[in-house]
């Protein structure tokens, strides 16, 4: 499965669900794909080898710490949670 494939699903998702603001989850999937370009390429390029070599938990701590406040949003986790579901 392609990255492209995993976040057309799951934005196809976000939107089908009856979210009040379903943009926050859709951005938050935009910062981590973001994330993942910069920091972690190989996941964008095959993300189900790479996925499916960290555990959730442990690539949540990996990824937070790329970030200024090194801290996962809610949405982000939710979104991290949502391609593993998918891989």
């Amino acid at each position: 499965m392609s990255w492209h494939t995993i976040k057309e699903s799951i934005q196809k998702d976000l939107l089908s669900r009856n979210l009040k603001n379903p943009n926050i989850r859709l951005n938050a999937l935009e910062n981590i794909e973001t994330l993942l370009t910069k920091k972690k390429p190989d996941f964008i390029k095959n993300p189900e080898r790479e996925f499916k070599t960290l555990d959730k938990n442990e690539f949540k701590k990996n990824l937070s710490m790329f970030k200024e406040n090194g801290r996962l949003s809610s949405a982000e986790s939710s979104i991290i949670n949502e391609i593993y579901k998918r891989i």
